[in-house]
């Protein structure tokens, strides 16, 4: 029988809305261990974890992101002041105009990693503006957004020595897709560090993809470029997953239909508005749901993760319960 993933987690927002779910940290632990799971993938939110998050329940952290944020690292600042509404505001909401702002958040998780005893990190990989994720077409090509990121990672891991695995997390935007096994394996090959991996994110690999309509035809999809990373000899590389399940082609191909008759005026539209909106969208391309369907279960046995992540987005712990707890059974993590 194949062995379970050491880390099998929920992942968990450290804002106060996802505490109050829980009375403390017992009550987390005991959520988890229901449905099992072992621990937390945690993403801090700069707000108190109010006493409920203890370093034995930390299995990984997923480190600070700006989903658009080449303008900034490049200082292609003229891009930025069309993105926002003034030079002021973008300063404002990145912290600075530094290159060290970014890299101090994402020190500062790294640091709390290593605290916790986190046994992996996870770091995305993509770059999309608020405008670009409505009109798919990119300024920056895959390449280049994998080419700024290995920038990034390896200032930091060169900086010192941590006990986790880094892994690398592939969206649907520019960057890491998993389309090209190419690009991965020089994403893969340019970390200087021999702690590195790929997190696979089932959810988002099935967002490069509209036609997809059932799991299984998720799965049939996964296994092929599956099968063209393993011809580069990178499988042993697919450290972690973020199981879920997003079959959303409907919703896009509807919103492309009604983008070409009926565009936005982004002028006329308020940047933390746009924001708003812009996310709401994501939701609807991003589904998080159980990965339930023929073949899901030998799917991951082939992977053979160390680390696994039910990534639900549930409106209640219950609902989130529920998930995990059916998707636990179809994987044999529960009886």
């Amino acid at each position: 029988m194949p062995k379970k993933p050491q880390c099998r987690s929920m992942n968990f927002s450290i804002y106060e809305g996802m505490l109050n779910r829980y009375k403390d940290s017992d009550d987390i632990r005991n959520a988890c261990k229901k449905v099992g799971l072992n621990g937390l993938e945690v993403i801090l939110a700069g707000e108190s974890d109010q006493g409920k998050i203890h370093a034995d329940m930390v299995n990984g952290v997923h480190l600070y992101f700006h989903i658009f944020w080449m303008d900034w690292w490049l200082g292609n600042y003229d891009r930025l002041d069309e993105e926002f509404e003034s030079r002021e505001q973008w300063i404002e909401y990145y912290g600075g105009m530094d290159r060290e702002v970014y890299l101090n958040s994402l020190r500062a998780d790294l640091d709390y990693a290593e605290r916790m005893g986190a046994k992996y990190v996870v770091f995305h990989v993509a770059e999309v503006t608020l405008r670009e994720s409505y009109i798919y077409e990119y300024k920056y090509t895959d390449e280049e957004v994998i080419n700024a990121s290995l920038e990034v990672i390896n200032t930091l891991l060169g900086e010192r020595e941590y006990s986790f695995d880094f892994l690398v997390e592939n969206l649907w935007w520019s960057g890491l897709t998993m389309k090209d096994a190419a690009l991965t394996k020089k994403l893969v090959d340019g970390i200087h560090s021999d702690k590195k991996g790929i997190l696979l994110d089932t959810g988002h690999y099935m967002n490069t993809n509209c036609e997809l309509k059932t799991a299984e035809e998720g799965v049939a999809y996964i296994h092929e470029m599956l099968d063209r990373h393993e011809e580069l000899g990178l499988l042993d590389y697919f450290k972690g997953i973020h199981l879920h399940m997003s079959l959303s082609g409907e919703y896009v191909r509807k919103q492309r239909r009604e983008w070409a008759e009926n565009p936005m005026n982004f002028e006329e539209i308020p940047f933390y508005e746009l924001f708003r909106l812009a996310y709401e969208h994501a939701c609807f391309i991003d589904l998080h749901q159980p990965f339930i369907g023929d073949g899901v279960r030998k799917l991951i046995e082939r992977i053979a993760p160390d680390y696994v992540t039910f990534e639900f987005q549930p409106a209640t712990r219950e609902e989130y319960e529920s998930y995990a707890e059916t998707q636990s059974r179809v994987l044999g993590y529960l009886e």
